[in-house]
């Protein structure tokens, strides 16, 4: 099987158009779901654990009525990768940064994905250099910036280790969408790939409970906000998961990292309506940026038409 079975430079569909807007409101819900687990009680390390337990089980199910295994020994590799790279190292890393590093400043290690996805398909020959692409995907950037700048000046230099730990999760993100499109077969099962990144996640948080020794469950019977919104996280996690695959393999992994910015926006606007956070004026300026960025990257060229 060859190693680059996606190409990076597919044309959008209006499917694909359809599963980014998607995939971008299923990544805003995620933070507003740990929010209200994390408030009400839940720890974040058996929070990461359930909402990869509980979408393992629901795509498992899911494998099983389409008549395919969730977990396929040939595929083991896609599985480890892509659980470390998407789901483990990742969540770690912002657990453990999280209380050191002010999250204006992690969320412009975010921004960062699609021009770090951008950069390393050229440098693993996924993709040829196309302006109108890299402009579009600047422009986004440009956008993101001008949500979180203005608050976003470090507190302390002593910070300045933290933010660099911290700009690795974003990294890993990034190399986590070039492997996919590099180790998936063009004819792979989304959901049986998502059903196996989901299933090792779980067992790698298990074993990181097991060592920091931090348990939780379930007590109140689903009752409580907490318990609600982790049942929620459950089904948004399997959701999520299936687009990423997906995306990828139907427009290619610099398209599927757009989904970056489109989140950031969709979480604003949740938090606005929601927890009633206010929106300055950057924000209306980051909207039309990153709309303007969306269009431009989804514009289809003479050759690739």
């Amino acid at each position: 099987m060859s190693e680059k079975n996606v190409n990076i430079s597919n044309t959008p569909s209006f499917i694909s158009i359809i599963m980014l807007l998607l995939l971008g409101f299923s990544f805003a819900l995620v933070l507003v779901f740990n929010r209200v687990a994390t408030e009400n009680g839940i720890p974040f390390i058996p929070l990461v654990f359930w909402q990869s337990f509980g979408a393992a089980i629901i795509l498992s199910f899911i494998s099983f009525i389409y008549g395919v295994s969730p977990l396929n020994i040939s595929n083991l590799r896609v599985y480890v990768v892509t659980g470390l790279l998407n789901l483990t190292i990742p969540y770690l890393i912002f657990t453990f940064v999280a209380p050191k590093v002010p999250s204006s400043i992690l969320s412009i290690g975010l921004s960062l994905i699609p021009v770090t996805t951008y950069g390393l398909a050229l440098i693993t020959r996924l993709d040829t250099f196309r302006l109108l692409r890299i402009f579009g995907i600047l422009i986004g950037l440009f956008g993101v910036l001008f949500i979180i700048l203005p608050e976003a000046s470090l507190p302390s230099s002593d910070m300045t280790p933290w933010v660099i730990l911290g700009f690795l999760a974003p990294l890993s993100y990034a190399l986590n969408t070039i492997c996919v499109a590099m180790l998936t077969p063009p004819n792979g099962n989304s959901v049986q790939f998502a059903a196996g990144l989901t299933i090792v996640g779980a067992v790698s948080m298990m074993i990181v409970m097991v060592i920091t020794d931090q348990w939780w469950i379930f007590t109140d019977n689903f009752k409580t906000k907490g318990e609600i919104s982790l049942l929620c996280a459950m089904a948004n996690n399997a959701l999520a998961f299936y687009l990423i695959f997906e995306l990828i393999k139907r427009a290619g992994p610099v398209y599927f990292s757009m989904v970056n910015y489109l989140a950031t926006l969709v979480g604003i606007g949740i938090g606005f309506i929601y927890f009633n956070d206010t929106l300055s004026v950057w924000v209306w300026v980051s909207l039309i940026l990153i709309s303007l960025s969306l269009i431009l990257v989804n514009i289809i060229t003479p050759d690739k038409n």
